[in-house]
């Protein structure tokens, strides 16, 4: 019901308005009246109302006539008019579709179809504020209202509370409601209704909701009982004097996700094709460069430069694959076990070169698996800590993992003490090629491809990440959310022991 929008009737009777009015303000319309045609268009300028019950047969000033003035004027051109009449010769409709009505009821009405009617336009009335401010001719407003109506995408119209206040028929579906009840949800914030059914993400950009209007957002409902689905998310704020707040646009990418899935599995076998001639030529400059002492000194320095640039190339190579190759690597093995986790972190910062690395983990005994495998969350952890090292301004970063358990969400934090990041560094950090080296100058190694290798993972597998810069000085937090699964075996279980709730790379 569209609760909020003013219709005005215009009829000499004073009958006929006490009429329409015991029909109308019973669903919640209000009504304003006028009794002229001079007085219909003096109340349209001063109420802008959202639909017009015009009377065809007044004195001074007939329907027709009151019709013509409206659509000549810029300001009134676009408020929708259904012409009520007891004409019903043909000449007498033609003569009021030239006039620029949208609808026609003959009187005496049906009550049950004039409710209809005037439903339907009040609702497409609301994106017929979307049109340009100039004038438009009748067809070209009935072809955008019928694009609308029958777009794949869904449309919300949004109120100055953030509440749904209208949509199109795909709109509603995606928020999991009727389109002939509405109302259903206008009670809540689009978020609210959003969050039943998705994931919102990225986090950060939610959170900024809806100040931002130039943020990348999704919503994503994860494999499951139902299909995955990917909702990308445009927010535009609509001009003053136009009904309704904001207007949000719901655009279906799932196929283009699955489509980059296709993408990856032709690049994990480019995959192979590059990095095995590559790693011949590291093997084989690799020998030349132990043996450079014995070169002469313009040799040894171009051995040296070769080698290295080598060495730059494959880096570039694997960052580029581990992102393209990151949903393949979900697929694979069943859930590590959680306790598992602080273990592997130490691990990972050993290979990598952190010797100044914390972990504290205050889980039970029996801790449940999560839903990632143990090479995704050895490549998650990797990125991040390898990120931690290569960022610090001399490369030897103390970093502190916390890992804890709130119901079915595990959450892992990785806290630094390296570079401090910029407002539009942590607001576009998930995105691929995005790199604190923003001129790509190369002093940094890698692509940018790490985070939003993380990103894409987390967001896959229902979970969320977060990147804050410290409080308390230089350095990042980032943040995971990984959604918990099965309990352990009771083999597994047998086999828990108290384990400490800190430890380091040197006694853990």
């Amino acid at each position: 019901m569209d609760s909020q929008s003013l219709i005005l009737v215009v009829d000499d009777q004073a009958r006929s308005q006490m009429t329409l009015a015991s029909l109308l303000e019973p669903e919640g319309y209000r009504v304003a009246f006028a009794s002229t045609g001079p007085e219909a268009l003096t109340q349209m300028r001063l109420l802008a109302p959202d639909l017009v019950l015009l009377d065809v047969m007044m004195p001074e000033m007939d329907g027709f006539e009151v019709c013509r003035h409206l659509r000549a004027d810029p300001d009134l051109a676009l408020i929708p008019v259904i012409m009520v009449t007891a004409l019903d010769d043909r000449d007498s409709l033609l003569q009021g579709i030239e006039a620029g009505a949208d609808d026609f009821i003959s009187k005496p009405f049906n009550r049950a179809e004039l409710r209809a009617r005037i439903r339907t336009i009040t609702r497409l009335n609301r994106f017929r504020a979307l049109l340009d401010e100039h004038r438009r001719v009748s067809s070209e407003r009935a072809q955008f209202l019928w694009a609308i109506e029958r777009s794949v995408d869904g449309y919300i119209m949004l109120d100055h509370e953030d509440r749904p206040q209208d949509g199109n028929p795909q709109g509603w579906h995606y928020l999991g409601l009727s389109p002939q009840q509405p109302a259903l949800g206008s009670g809540e914030p689009f978020c609210t209704i959003a969050g039943r059914s998705y994931h919102l993400e990225p986090q950060d950009a939610w959170a900024c909701w809806p100040e931002s209007t130039n943020a990348v957002r999704y919503l994503v409902r994860p494999e499951g009982a139902d299909p995955a689905l990917w909702l990308k998310v445009d927010v535009l704020d609509l001009p003053k004097g136009v009904v309704g707040s904001r207007l949000v646009h719901l655009q279906d990418v799932t196929t283009k996700v699955s489509a980059q899935r296709d993408i990856w599995a032709f690049h994990s076998f480019m995959s192979h094709k590059l990095r095995t001639p590559l790693t011949s030529l590291l093997i084989g400059m690799g020998l030349l460069n132990r043996h450079v002492h014995a070169l002469p000194s313009d040799l040894a320095m171009l051995t040296a430069t070769a080698y290295d640039g080598a060495q730059r190339i494959k880096a570039v190579v694997d960052d580029i694959f581990c992102y393209l190759g990151a949903p393949m690597v979900l697929a694979r093995g069943e859930g590590v076990l959680l306790r598992s986790v602080p273990d592997l972190v130490i691990q990972l910062g050993t290979s990598l070169g952190i010797s100044a690395i914390q972990v504290t983990a205050p889980l039970g005994a029996g801790a449940p698996r999560l839903t990632v495998n143990a090479q995704t969350i050895e490549l998650l952890l990797t990125e991040i800590l390898e990120n931690s090292r290569k960022f610090h301004p001399h490369n030897r970063p103390a970093v502190h993992v916390s890992l804890t358990q709130h119901g079915k969400v595990a959450t892992i934090g990785v806290m630094d003490n390296g570079v401090t990041l910029t407002p539009v560094q942590l607001q576009r950090i998930w995105e691929p090629y995005q790199q604190i080296d923003g001129d790509f100058a190369g002093q940094v190694p890698g692509v940018g491809l790490g985070l939003a290798t993380v990103a894409q993972i987390c967001w896959a597998v229902g979970g969320a990440c977060r990147i804050t810069n410290r409080p308390d000085g230089p350095g990042i937090i980032v943040t995971l959310e990984l959604p918990l699964g099965a309990e352990p075996s009771p083999s597994e279980r047998s086999n828990d022991v108290d384990e400490p709730s800190t430890c380091d790379g040197a006694d853990c």
